[in-house]
């Protein structure tokens, strides 16, 4: 009896000791890549202005809503409007000054076709002495009295009336160029030394030395055309004089010469001359039209600066680029608001948020960054708003690894990209900087065949599993290994395309490996 015992209780443990067979059945695949990011907007806006001032007025305040256009603050005008008035100014002068020189022109055209004119008809009056009688030639002695008669009283015009005139105006506007040059002397020397205790910046001074400059231009060029004046004046003066001596000479000729042919023939061909002096003449106003053309382009600059002081004077309204929520308010009425410039990125006034669309960063390790794909929906948990699922979908991932914080690359730093995923029901009450946990299904499968991981043998590209025998208690009964086709996996679990079918029953194979003794590993131990 005891023996039949101790037979019975080996069975029993034998039986025990058999490995329980695993049922090959339906389930599902799903692998996930979760990580916990920040929640940001998709639009943030630095609102600033491009003119330098002290903020004026400021109509919102952190948290309020506002409308794109919507009018957010006020920069002072008063300087701007006062540069906009200078340069007014300087462009009616400039345009004041390409007015005159277009008179002075039409003027010395009409002079110089009528001294042509006029040296035409001489040489044909004298064509037609040559030939004609001695009354033709008393005739011409009258003629010459009329003609140092009129060189007279041109002499006596210009020297009473005409150059006087012109002088004078010229010499107004010298001094109009001196008292705007004195005056952006002064305006400049005064804005370096608030720049020099750091009341302006430096574009604002770099402005008025602008102002300066062209106005030392401009006094310049107004010296420059008074000289040219004077000068003009002295040639025509001497012409003027000229002409009476000519005329005086051939007033003398004529009354000698009343009967000398031989003379005549020589007054003749002095007057072709004379005529073709004053031909060569008729070019002279081209270097007035030269001067007239400078004048115009300065016109031109003028007007491109006043039209940028216009623009600065409107942007001293500065309003919102988008609508949205104002999350910080950097500056306080009063204080010097910096204008966007080429040296200079500004002073930020406010920020502003579309919260209508707002997103989640997260950095993805490599491992996990390549299962992911743009377009992927994620499911978002937001620490601060408990209970509630929010939904979305991958639309950026970065094309390039971050850096690692310090700057520097180790061996065993963590290769991080950026990833960003738009929130489809985002709602009010999400904030920019709160932490949300985003979980991605990369891979899911519903009912598919599934076995567990450690069920599977892999021998190079190729994969077994052992059928549990019919009999596992026969004699000689073992496992049949099956070569299977696996798909999608997860940590536990295995897609089973081909080989097996729902209701196979599998082994876990036997542990092949080192001997576990003295190990803190799992396995089974050791008989």
């Amino acid at each position: 009896m005891a023996l039949k015992g101790r037979s019975q209780n080996a069975a029993l443990a034998a039986d025990a000791a058999l490995p329980k067979p695993t049922l090959v059945k339906k389930g599902d695949i799903v692998v996930s890549v979760v990580e916990t990011g920040t929640i940001d907007a998709n639009k943030v806006v630095e609102l600033k202005g491009r003119v330098t001032g002290r903020l004026a007025k400021l109509f919102v305040d952190e948290g309020d809503s506002v409308t794109a256009g919507q009018l957010i603050a006020v920069i002072d005008p008063k300087e701007t409007q006062l540069r906009v008035e200078q340069d007014a100014a300087q462009l009616r002068g400039a345009e004041s000054a390409v007015g005159r020189t277009a008179i002075e022109i039409a003027q010395r055209k009409i002079t110089a076709q009528a001294a042509y004119e006029q040296a035409q008809a001489r040489v044909r009056q004298l064509s037609l002495e040559l030939r004609a009688e001695p009354t033709v030639m008393r005739a011409a002695i009258q003629e010459a009295q009329n003609t140092l008669n009129t060189a007279m009283a041109e002499r006596d015009r210009l020297q009473q009336s005409a150059q006087p005139n012109q002088r004078n105006e010229l010499k107004s506007a010298v001094d109009e160029a001196q008292a705007n040059y004195d005056n952006a002397n002064q305006e400049y020397r005064r804005q370096a030394d608030l720049s020099d205790k750091g009341y302006v910046a430096g574009r604002v001074v770099d402005s008025a030395k602008l102002v300066l400059d062209l106005a030392k231009v401009r006094l310049q060029a107004a010296k420059d055309n008074l000289a040219h004046l004077e000068s003009a004046q002295r040639a025509e003066m001497s012409k003027a004089t000229e002409s009476i001596e000519q005329a005086r000479a051939a007033l003398r000729r004529a009354q000698a010469n009343a009967y000398t042919p031989e003379t005549k023939r020589q007054e003749y061909l002095s007057a072709v001359a004379e005529m073709a002096k004053a031909k060569a003449a008729l070019k002279d106003p081209a270097m007035l039209e030269k001067q007239r053309d400078q004048s115009q382009a300065t016109v031109a600059q003028l007007r491109s600066v006043l039209s940028d002081s216009n623009r600065q004077l409107n942007e001293t309204e500065i309003r919102a680029p988008i609508s949205g929520i104002v999350t910080k308010k950097l500056l306080q009425v009063g204080e010097l608001a910096t204008g966007l410039s080429t040296f200079s990125s500004g002073s930020t006034i406010v920020k502003i948020e579309d919260r209508s669309s707002m997103k989640v960063k997260l950095d993805i390790n490599e491992i996990d960054m390549a299962k992911l794909k743009v377009g992927m929906a994620a499911d978002i948990d937001v620490d601060a708003i408990p209970n509630h699922v929010y939904h979305g979908v991958v639309t950026k991932i970065a094309p390039a690894s971050k850096e690692p914080a310090t700057g520097q690359a180790s061996a065993d730093a963590v290769v991080k990209y950026e990833v960003e995923i738009n929130l489809r029901d985002a709602d009010a009450k999400l904030r920019s900087g709160m932490s949300a946990k985003c979980t991605v299904d990369v891979i899911r499968k519903n009912n598919v065949l599934v076995v567990p991981i450690d069920h599977v043998i892999r021998e190079g590209r190729k994969s077994f599993v052992e059928i549990t025998p019919a009999n596992p208690k026969a004699k000689g009964a073992k496992p049949e290994r099956r070569e299977i086709k696996t798909g999608a996996q997860t940590g536990a679990l295995v897609e089973i395309v081909s080989g097996l079918v729902e209701g196979d029953q599998i082994s876990k194979p036997k542990y092949n490996g080192p001997q576990r003794k003295g190990f803190m590993s799992a396995g089974p131990d050791e008989q």
